[in-house]
């Protein structure tokens, strides 16, 4: 029962569903433009990340990248796409809701991830991160808002993303819907976003 608390089980269960890779491997206008502001070489971790398709964009850029999912169906593609591209990602399974995360980074990046959490552990996941980004670094995170139809464990309200970091410099935050599908069997859907870059001072 365990798993299914977690989310494992439905994660897996959706990966099962859904062959290849889950969002496809184009990277958004907001990823490239994210990547553009770290330095060379920068040390990132990638919170949430599927079938890869930030960290290995990341990885291409030449960024040193630990990639963390919850499923080990995902992993275990990124793991295959990565050697495929002959990229050198380090992944590893973990549930979010137990993680802490123990080395700094120049940029964590947690990706419509944070909402299948409980609000306790979304608030206390993001104090983890921040403590854990370098001075100057930044972190990239996208979460989706209240909608109807939105049933993940905590939906943001609008502006609650861009409070959570009004001690940082906020680079860029957006609150945008957007119709999208998950996998080439999904059915097109709409989702109310909410996406911030910042930055520590």
């Amino acid at each position: 029962m365990r798993e299914r608390k977690s989310g494992r089980y439905y994660f897996e269960k959706e990966y099962a569903e859904n062959k290849g890779t889950y969002w496809n491997f184009k990277p958004s206008d907001r990823l490239i433009y994210f990547e553009k502001l770290l330095k060379r070489k920068s040390k990132v971790l990638d919170l949430g990340c599927g079938t890869g398709r930030v960290a290995l964009y990341l990885a291409k850029k030449g960024h040193e990248v630990t990639a963390m999912d919850i499923s080990e169906t995902a992993i275990s593609r990124l793991d295959e796409y990565a050697k495929k591209e002959k990229l050198k990602i380090k992944t590893f399974v973990e549930d979010m809701e137990d993680y802490k995360i123990k080395e700094n980074y120049d940029a964590i990046a947690a990706l419509f991830s944070l909402h299948f959490l409980p609000k306790n552990k979304v608030y206390k996941l993001v104090k983890n991160m921040k403590d854990k980004t370098k001075k100057g670094g930044y972190n990239f995170v996208g979460v989706f808002r209240k909608s109807k139809g939105n049933r993940n464990k905590y939906p943001f309200d609008n502006g609650e993303l861009s409070k959570m970091y009004s001690d940082w410099k906020i680079v860029s935050y957006k609150e945008f819907s957007k119709e999208e599908k998950h996998g080439e069997k999904g059915k097109p859907h709409t989702h109310d976003i909410a996406n911030l870059i910042s930055q520590k001072k």
